[in-house]
Protein backbone atom coordinates (compact mmCIF):
# COMPACT_ATOMS: atom_id res chain seq x y z
CA UNK A 1 0.00 0.00 0.00
CA UNK A 2 1.74 3.05 -1.14
CA UNK A 3 -0.78 5.55 0.66
CA UNK A 4 -0.62 5.94 4.51
CA UNK A 5 -3.59 6.71 6.57
CA UNK A 6 -3.07 10.21 8.33
CA UNK A 7 -3.23 10.63 12.02
CA UNK A 8 -6.36 12.42 11.51
CA UNK A 9 -8.18 9.40 10.46
CA UNK A 10 -6.88 6.35 13.11
CA UNK A 11 -10.04 6.38 13.71
CA UNK A 12 -11.38 5.21 10.28
CA UNK A 13 -8.18 3.30 9.91
CA UNK A 14 -9.78 -0.64 10.41
CA UNK A 15 -12.69 -0.01 8.07
CA UNK A 16 -10.58 1.45 5.47
CA UNK A 17 -8.37 -1.29 5.61
CA UNK A 18 -11.54 -3.75 4.90
CA UNK A 19 -11.95 -1.83 1.71
CA UNK A 20 -8.37 -2.33 0.21
CA UNK A 21 -8.84 -3.55 -3.19
CA UNK A 22 -6.23 -4.26 -5.93
CA UNK A 23 -6.45 -1.67 -9.19
CA UNK A 24 -4.21 -1.59 -12.12
CA UNK A 25 -3.24 1.24 -13.19
CA UNK A 26 -2.60 2.32 -17.03
CA UNK A 27 -0.19 4.30 -17.98
CA UNK A 28 -0.14 5.35 -21.65
CA UNK A 29 3.28 6.15 -24.44
CA UNK A 30 3.36 7.17 -27.73
CA UNK A 31 4.41 3.89 -29.70
CA UNK A 32 3.60 1.60 -32.03
CA UNK A 33 1.79 -1.79 -31.32
CA UNK A 34 1.09 -4.71 -32.42
CA UNK A 35 -2.35 -6.11 -32.85
CA UNK A 36 -3.00 -7.92 -30.30
CA UNK A 37 -1.53 -5.39 -27.66
CA UNK A 38 -2.82 -3.43 -24.86
CA UNK A 39 -3.27 0.20 -26.19
CA UNK A 40 -5.55 3.24 -26.68
CA UNK A 41 -7.27 3.73 -29.91
CA UNK A 42 -5.31 2.76 -33.14
CA UNK A 43 -6.42 -0.62 -34.58
CA UNK A 44 -8.22 -3.52 -32.64
CA UNK A 45 -7.11 -6.93 -33.21
CA UNK A 46 -8.93 -8.22 -36.14
CA UNK A 47 -8.89 -11.22 -38.27
CA UNK A 48 -11.23 -9.77 -40.58
CA UNK A 49 -12.67 -6.76 -41.56
CA UNK A 50 -16.19 -8.04 -40.65
CA UNK A 51 -15.92 -8.79 -37.00
CA UNK A 52 -15.64 -5.07 -36.54
CA UNK A 53 -18.88 -4.10 -34.23
CA UNK A 54 -21.48 -1.79 -35.92
CA UNK A 55 -23.56 0.38 -34.09
CA UNK A 56 -27.55 1.03 -34.50
CA UNK A 57 -27.15 2.86 -37.73
CA UNK A 58 -25.26 0.22 -39.12
CA UNK A 59 -21.98 2.08 -38.98
CA UNK A 60 -18.98 1.20 -37.47
CA UNK A 61 -18.87 1.93 -33.47
CA UNK A 62 -15.88 4.00 -32.20
CA UNK A 63 -12.94 1.74 -31.09
CA UNK A 64 -11.30 3.43 -27.49
CA UNK A 65 -9.07 0.66 -26.05
CA UNK A 66 -7.89 -2.70 -25.83
CA UNK A 67 -6.51 -4.69 -22.83
CA UNK A 68 -4.56 -7.50 -23.39
CA UNK A 69 -5.39 -9.13 -20.11
CA UNK A 70 -1.66 -11.50 -20.12
CA UNK A 71 -0.19 -8.30 -19.72
CA UNK A 72 -1.18 -6.88 -16.61
CA UNK A 73 -1.09 -7.83 -13.25
CA UNK A 74 -3.49 -10.49 -12.45
CA UNK A 75 -6.43 -9.05 -10.79
CA UNK A 76 -9.84 -10.92 -8.82
CA UNK A 77 -12.21 -12.21 -10.71
CA UNK A 78 -10.81 -11.06 -14.27
CA UNK A 79 -9.91 -13.90 -16.92
CA UNK A 80 -5.96 -14.31 -17.21
CA UNK A 81 -5.59 -14.52 -20.92
CA UNK A 82 -7.54 -12.92 -23.92
CA UNK A 83 -8.20 -9.75 -24.82
CA UNK A 84 -10.87 -6.82 -23.71
CA UNK A 85 -11.85 -4.96 -26.54
CA UNK A 86 -13.99 -1.61 -25.63
CA UNK A 87 -16.16 0.12 -28.39
CA UNK A 88 -18.98 2.45 -28.17
CA UNK A 89 -21.89 4.06 -30.56
CA UNK A 90 -20.15 6.57 -32.26
CA UNK A 91 -22.58 9.10 -31.91
CA UNK A 92 -20.79 12.51 -32.11
CA UNK A 93 -21.25 12.46 -28.02
CA UNK A 94 -18.67 9.59 -26.94
CA UNK A 95 -21.49 7.09 -26.98
CA UNK A 96 -23.34 8.72 -24.70
CA UNK A 97 -26.56 7.99 -25.98
CA UNK A 98 -25.83 4.58 -27.81
CA UNK A 99 -24.22 2.69 -25.48
CA UNK A 100 -20.85 0.06 -25.76
CA UNK A 101 -19.62 -3.03 -27.01
CA UNK A 102 -17.27 -4.66 -25.10
CA UNK A 103 -16.01 -7.94 -26.70
CA UNK A 104 -13.73 -10.45 -25.14
CA UNK A 105 -11.64 -12.55 -27.50
CA UNK A 106 -10.47 -15.72 -25.72
CA UNK A 107 -7.91 -16.69 -27.99
CA UNK A 108 -6.01 -15.17 -30.50
CA UNK A 109 -3.20 -15.06 -33.52
CA UNK A 110 0.14 -13.17 -33.07
CA UNK A 111 0.62 -14.35 -37.04
CA UNK A 112 0.42 -10.45 -38.42
CA UNK A 113 0.18 -11.57 -41.68
CA UNK A 114 -3.24 -13.10 -41.08
CA UNK A 115 -4.66 -10.46 -39.08
CA UNK A 116 -5.80 -6.92 -39.86
CA UNK A 117 -3.45 -4.32 -39.71
CA UNK A 118 -4.70 -0.80 -39.95
CA UNK A 119 -8.08 0.17 -38.58
CA UNK A 120 -10.76 0.12 -41.69
CA UNK A 121 -12.99 2.57 -40.14
CA UNK A 122 -10.57 5.15 -37.83
CA UNK A 123 -11.54 8.29 -40.52
CA UNK A 124 -15.14 7.68 -39.95
CA UNK A 125 -14.68 9.03 -36.27
CA UNK A 126 -11.24 10.63 -35.91
CA UNK A 127 -12.72 13.80 -35.25
CA UNK A 128 -14.43 12.68 -32.20
CA UNK A 129 -12.41 10.89 -30.69
CA UNK A 130 -11.66 12.05 -26.95
CA UNK A 131 -8.12 11.47 -27.05
CA UNK A 132 -5.20 13.21 -30.08
CA UNK A 133 -2.71 10.31 -29.84
CA UNK A 134 -3.26 6.28 -30.03
CA UNK A 135 -0.53 4.86 -27.14
CA UNK A 136 0.56 1.92 -25.89
CA UNK A 137 -0.60 0.75 -22.33
CA UNK A 138 1.20 -0.26 -19.53
CA UNK A 139 0.18 -1.51 -16.25
CA UNK A 140 1.19 -0.62 -12.63
CA UNK A 141 -0.50 -2.68 -9.72
CA UNK A 142 -1.50 -0.72 -6.59
CA UNK A 143 -3.82 -1.02 -3.86
CA UNK A 144 -6.65 1.48 -3.08
CA UNK A 145 -9.04 2.20 -0.49
CA UNK A 146 -12.94 2.59 -1.27
CA UNK A 147 -13.73 5.21 -3.52
CA UNK A 148 -15.71 8.51 -2.42
CA UNK A 149 -18.43 7.94 -4.72
CA UNK A 150 -19.41 4.30 -3.42
CA UNK A 151 -22.15 4.51 -1.55
CA UNK A 152 -20.96 2.74 1.34
CA UNK A 153 -18.34 5.67 1.66
CA UNK A 154 -21.00 8.43 1.55
CA UNK A 155 -23.09 5.94 4.26
CA UNK A 156 -20.03 5.56 6.26
CA UNK A 157 -18.76 8.87 6.48
CA UNK A 158 -21.79 11.55 7.14
CA UNK A 159 -21.02 13.24 9.86
CA UNK A 160 -17.18 14.40 9.93
CA UNK A 161 -15.28 17.53 10.10
CA UNK A 162 -14.00 19.62 7.63
CA UNK A 163 -10.39 18.42 8.01
CA UNK A 164 -11.54 14.94 8.20
CA UNK A 165 -13.25 15.06 4.74
CA UNK A 166 -10.37 16.93 3.43
CA UNK A 167 -7.86 13.89 4.32
CA UNK A 168 -10.19 11.23 2.81
CA UNK A 169 -10.87 12.54 -0.05
CA UNK A 170 -7.11 12.93 -0.53
CA UNK A 171 -6.46 9.58 0.70
CA UNK A 172 -9.76 7.75 -1.29
CA UNK A 173 -10.33 9.27 -4.58
CA UNK A 174 -10.37 6.94 -7.19
CA UNK A 175 -9.25 9.13 -10.42
CA UNK A 176 -7.11 8.26 -12.99
CA UNK A 177 -6.99 5.84 -15.97
CA UNK A 178 -7.34 2.10 -14.31
CA UNK A 179 -8.43 -1.70 -14.70
CA UNK A 180 -10.29 -3.04 -11.55
CA UNK A 181 -10.79 -1.12 -8.16
CA UNK A 182 -12.99 1.39 -7.35
CA UNK A 183 -14.73 4.10 -10.15
CA UNK A 184 -14.43 7.62 -9.75
CA UNK A 185 -17.43 9.28 -11.26
CA UNK A 186 -16.87 13.49 -11.52
CA UNK A 187 -20.97 14.04 -11.63
CA UNK A 188 -23.18 11.48 -9.49
CA UNK A 189 -22.98 7.84 -8.81
CA UNK A 190 -25.17 6.16 -11.16
CA UNK A 191 -28.22 4.63 -10.20
CA UNK A 192 -27.37 1.37 -10.50
CA UNK A 193 -24.29 1.27 -8.46
CA UNK A 194 -25.48 0.44 -4.71
CA UNK A 195 -23.37 -2.02 -3.79
CA UNK A 196 -19.56 -1.71 -4.70
CA UNK A 197 -19.16 -5.15 -3.99
CA UNK A 198 -21.68 -6.43 -6.63
CA UNK A 199 -19.44 -4.51 -9.16
CA UNK A 200 -16.48 -4.83 -10.78
CA UNK A 201 -14.59 -1.72 -12.85
CA UNK A 202 -13.40 -3.14 -16.07
CA UNK A 203 -12.18 -0.13 -17.35
CA UNK A 204 -11.92 3.68 -16.47
CA UNK A 205 -10.45 5.93 -19.13
CA UNK A 206 -9.24 9.61 -17.28
CA UNK A 207 -7.82 12.88 -18.32
CA UNK A 208 -3.97 12.06 -19.74
CA UNK A 209 -1.40 14.45 -20.84
CA UNK A 210 0.58 11.83 -23.01
CA UNK A 211 -2.40 11.32 -25.54
CA UNK A 212 -4.69 13.87 -25.00
CA UNK A 213 -7.20 11.79 -23.26
CA UNK A 214 -10.39 13.72 -22.04
CA UNK A 215 -14.03 13.26 -22.35
CA UNK A 216 -16.08 16.66 -22.17
CA UNK A 217 -14.21 19.21 -20.46
CA UNK A 218 -11.52 17.41 -17.92
CA UNK A 219 -13.58 14.42 -17.76
CA UNK A 220 -13.77 10.32 -17.71
CA UNK A 221 -15.30 7.26 -18.38
CA UNK A 222 -16.13 4.05 -16.82
CA UNK A 223 -17.19 0.24 -18.33
CA UNK A 224 -18.30 -1.19 -15.36
CA UNK A 225 -20.05 -5.00 -14.74
CA UNK A 226 -21.72 -7.12 -12.21
CA UNK A 227 -19.28 -9.35 -10.71
CA UNK A 228 -21.45 -12.48 -11.68
CA UNK A 229 -21.53 -11.42 -15.08
CA UNK A 230 -17.67 -11.09 -14.92
CA UNK A 231 -17.72 -14.91 -13.71
CA UNK A 232 -19.95 -15.66 -15.88
CA UNK A 233 -17.94 -14.27 -19.09
CA UNK A 234 -20.89 -12.04 -20.12
CA UNK A 235 -19.95 -8.99 -21.30
CA UNK A 236 -23.43 -7.95 -22.95
CA UNK A 237 -24.59 -6.29 -20.19
CA UNK A 238 -21.43 -3.98 -19.10
CA UNK A 239 -22.20 -0.52 -18.11
CA UNK A 240 -20.62 2.71 -19.46
CA UNK A 241 -21.15 6.28 -18.84
CA UNK A 242 -18.81 9.27 -19.09
CA UNK A 243 -19.35 12.31 -17.09
CA UNK A 244 -18.14 16.19 -17.26
CA UNK A 245 -18.12 18.82 -14.26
Amino acid sequence: MNKKIPKILELYEDYLKSTIKLSNQIMFTLEDTKPWESKLGGCPYLEDIEQYPKGTDGGPMMFLAQINLAEMPPLPEFPHEGLLQFYVENDGCYGLYGGCVVKHISEYKTDETALVNENPYSDDYAEDLPFSDNCKITFKQEEIFIGTECPEFQYKFQNISKKEEKALFELCCASGSRVGGYPYFVQETPAYYKDSSEYILLLQLDVDDTSGLMFGDSDNCTFIISRRDLLAGNFTKVHYDWQCC
